[in-house]
């Protein structure tokens, strides 16, 4: 069976000759930089996601907390001379960080203690959320239902399964290059 990485790849690779969409996600001339970068997001910011959320002990989280921040640190260096992570046009790079972006506020601040900074706070990589879900296609997996989903997954088989009403306002708020808005 394919991972979720290689069924990604296949779907810019293999499944080429069926797109519909003039895009290319993992074009030859960015392989190496994709391949890195899509290494990379694994380790310290999907993964690492997890491993603070379900660490075994103090150390494990608070080092695993530190990792993360430092990832999305960077990646708001990265993205602040680039629209997309490797250059000007969406690859799969991007599309292998974008759902834990798209949990990071919702849900991962809460449910793995990933409260350092709101991704609004990183003006570079909001304004990246904004762009990954105004590309055609994005709305399946960047609406409301789906959010609501995603809480349910992450708290609703924990604990007493009462899921967050909050944060107000998304996933809309992604479109808004000037979240927060002030009450």
């Amino acid at each position: 069976s394919a991972t979720p990485a290689e069924i990604v790849r296949m779907f810019a690779t293999a499944m080429a000759p069926f797109h519909t969409r003039d895009v290319a996600l993992y074009p030859a001339e960015k392989a190496a930089r994709i391949d890195d970068m899509n290494d990379w997001i694994y380790k310290e910011v999907a993964n690492g996601s997890y491993k603070a959320g379900f660490s075994s002990s103090q150390d494990v989280y608070e080092a695993a907390f530190e990792t993360y921040f430092a990832a999305l640190d960077r990646l708001n260096t990265i993205l602040e001379g680039s629209k997309f992570l490797v250059g000007p046009t969406v690859t799969e790079a991007d599309l292998r960080l974008f759902p834990t972006m798209f949990r990071h506020d919702p849900v991962y601040y809460l449910r793995f203690k990933l409260n350092a900074a709101y991704l609004w706070e990183y003006k570079n990589l909001w304004r990246w959320m904004g762009d990954m879900v105004r590309l055609d296609g994005m709305e399946a997996v960047s609406n409301g239902a789906y959010l609501a989903h995603c809480k349910q997954g992450y708290f609703g088989r924990a604990g007493n399964g009462t899921i967050p009403v909050g944060p107000v306002g998304y996933p809309e708020c992604f479109k808004n290059p000037n979240w927060p808005v002030q009450k």
